[in-house]
């Protein structure tokens, strides 16, 4: 029997809740065996992050390069990119070895505190990082910067996605699923990405990065959270959108929903499991740990990563 394998590269938070730790929780609930090469730790609980050190950009090369040679993941998951040359370093690995089924959550911040990926980061991951990634997996506040980014980068933005978009969706029925709350970082929002829906930012994203993207709704207004996903097509280029829609999780306990998204979509992607049915269960595994509510620490506790295998 193959024991399905997923890879995370990510930051370290030492009070569980995200980052690796998070990640090797939620890819063991969903059965499949972890690994863990780490990018950057952190200075932090459940109050907020007070500072960050990143790896160096040759260790971090040795610690992936170390378990490809050994272990091939299945599914790969990307967290938290301190410098851009570990981008380079990630997005040179990921070539050379072929991999698939790679799930990348772009952090650009904790909840509160220190800042993890620069604007250079983030341009490198836009630039190298997005095109190789199945799935690309921002909040709200993140897809925003994203595309402000893109924009800066002198791309066309709102007017050109906005009508796109609308043509888009007048010929495709757009299919509803279960989505549940997700609660990560604020980031600030300048120039016309605020003025575009989550679906525009969706399509606007994948279009220009050739990936498939999901939304995540989260920080959006209203009782109901709703995530939208952008894929492409082959068989029509306008590629298409569906919903995943549930009711707002109210709970002080979210710390990590981000990360055990991705890290569910990933394991269960490498289960064999397609991208919409792997974030289809992502949601479920979401919904249980954000409704379980462990109270753990004085600030935003983390969430119960294994209460859906308990229910």
């Amino acid at each position: 029997m193959k024991f399905p394998t997923v890879l995370s590269i990510a930051g370290s938070d030492p009070s569980g809740g995200a980052g690796i730790q998070g990640d090797i929780k939620t890819i063991f609930a969903e059965g499949c065996y972890g690994m863990g090469v780490v990018t950057g730790l952190t200075v932090q609980n459940t109050l907020g992050v007070s500072d960050v050190m990143p790896v160096p950009t040759e260790f971090l090369y040795r610690q992936i390069d170390e378990i490809l040679c050994d272990i091939r993941p299945d599914a790969i998951k990307i967290g938290m990119i301190v410098l851009a040359e570990q981008v380079d370093v990630i997005v040179g690995l990921i070539k050379r070895h072929g991999l698939e089924n790679v799930i990348v959550d772009p952090v650009i911040a904790p909840t509160s505190g220190a800042a993890f990926a620069s604007e250079e980061v983030m341009k490198s991951m836009i630039e190298k990082l997005f095109p190789l990634s199945t799935l690309v997996t921002p909040n709200l506040p993140e897809a925003k910067r994203i595309c402000e980014i893109i924009e800066c980068q002198n791309l066309q933005l709102e007017d050109d996605v906005q009508k796109q978009y609308q043509a888009q969706v007048q010929s495709k029925d757009i299919s509803r699923i279960k989505i549940q709350s997700q609660s990560q970082s604020q980031t600030e929002i300048h120039g016309n990405a605020a003025n575009l829906s989550a679906p525009e930012l969706a399509y606007f994203i994948g279009r220009s990065c050739g990936c498939n993207v999901l939304i995540k709704g989260g920080h959006a207004e209203g009782s109901s959270a709703t995530d939208y996903l952008w894929t492409t097509s082959d068989e029509n280029i306008m590629g298409c959108t569906a919903e995943f829609k549930d009711d707002r999780v109210e709970t002080t306990s979210s710390h990590g929903t981000g990360c055990a998204l991705s890290s569910s979509i990933a394991a269960n992607m490498a289960k064999g499991l397609t991208l919409e049915a792997a974030i289809d269960r992502g949601k479920e595994y979401v919904t249980a740990a954000l409704k379980s509510d462990m109270h753990i620490g004085t600030g935003n506790g983390s969430i119960n990563h294994g209460a859906l295998g308990r229910k």
